[in-house]
Parts: structure tokens; C-alpha cells; sequence
């Protein structure tokens, strides 16, 4: 339960319990759609919420999303930025920039209008 997409890349062989989920076999491309602004919109048209702002990020909301099916070598460009991120947050270095990159990559990915990028962004300010 989170007021923010709060997907994570993990790799190493962590186990989880009931308020926690995975994803396998997914990769960097997938986490950088669900992470992004537009994804937090339409997941919070999707879920109920908590009354504080929060969402239950669960499977059967998640599965719900659409992901654009997209080539290796354009999922790569999507992955390379993630990789970027993870190393500068190791670093604990501003990703916002990139942050903002990815953004901008998903909002294409969805052929979505200047006017419908106006609204999302400023729906979610602040995340």
C-alpha cells in the first residue's frame, strides 16, 4: 500500500511476504512503464483508494495495465536509462532528469497528446 508506484529492481534471491509482491522474469523495460507518471494516473483511476491517498498495488489491478509490446532493441533504450538510474541511486545523485526521460518515452509509447501529457503531469506533481 503506497500513494506512489514504488516498483523496485531486485536480484538478488530475497523472499517476500503477504504485503509484498513480485514480478518474474520481468525486466527494466517493465519496471520503467510502471513506474512512470502515466502509469501512477491511470492505476489511481483504476484502484480503489485507501482514503489517505494510498493504493493497493495488487495483482489484480496490475494486470489490468497495458503494456505496449514494443521491439528488444526499443525496450533497450527504456532499459539503458533504468540502468542509469539504478547506478546514480547507489550513488544516492539526483535521477530526475532521467526520471523525467522515461516519462517523456511512455507518453509516446501511448501516442498520447500534448494536452493529455498537461493533465497527467499535473495531476501527479509531486511524485
Amino acid at each position: 500500500m503506497t500513494n506512489q508506484n514504488a516498483f523496485i529492481w531486485e536480484n538478488t534471491k530475497l523472499m517476500c511476504n503477504q504485503t509484498c509482491y513480485f514480478i518474474p522474469n520481468a525486466n527494466k523495460y517493465l519496471l520503467s512503464i510502471l513506474n512512470s507518471k502515466l502509469i501512477y494516473f491511470y492505476f489511481s483511476g483504476l484502484a480503489s483508494g485507501l482514503g489517505d491517498g494510498a493504493f493497493r498495488w495488487i495483482k489484480q489491478f496490475i494486470e489490468k495495465i497495458p503494456i505496449p509490446i514494443i521491439s528488444e532493441v526499443e525496450q533497450q533504450i527504456f532499459i539503458d536509462l533504468v540502468d542509469k538510474i539504478l547506478l546514480l541511486k547507489k550513488e544516492n545523485k539526483d535521477t530526475n532528469g532521467l526520471e523525467n526521460e522515461i516519462n517523456s518515452s511512455v507518453y509516446k509509447l501511448y501516442d498520447l497528446t500534448s494536452e493529455e501529457i498537461k493533465f497527467i503531469q499535473e495531476t501527479t506533481k509531486g511524485l
